[in-house]
């Protein structure tokens, strides 16, 4: 590859069943870093979104907050399939 070419990346949602500390462990793991997070309204629900950066790849986590239902992140990564590969066995996907 050439100097300022990336690789190409996909785009892929996940929903999980696990805490939102192992998402972030395995994030961590591979050198993702917390850039920026807030909370939003989004289909009658309070979430909080984080978007963790490593080089030109991207992952945004979004979780449920509120106590009615059990929080379930959802993670969006727009990253190489190597990335998605590892996060999704990183989550027990």
């Amino acid at each position: 590859m050439r100097e300022g070419e990336q690789k190409q990346q996909l785009l892929k949602s996940i929903s999980v069943l696990v805490p939102l500390e192992r998402v972030e462990a395995s994030l961590s793991e591979i050198g993702f870093l917390l850039q920026d997070s807030a909370t939003v309204v989004a289909d009658g629900k309070f979430w909080k979104r984080m978007l963790y950066v490593r080089g030109g790849e991207t992952i945004s986590v979004s979780e449920e907050i509120g106590d009615a239902y059990p929080k379930d992140p959802i993670i969006t990564i727009c990253g190489s399939k190597s990335t998605i590969t590892h996060v999704v066995k990183g989550v027990g996907g």
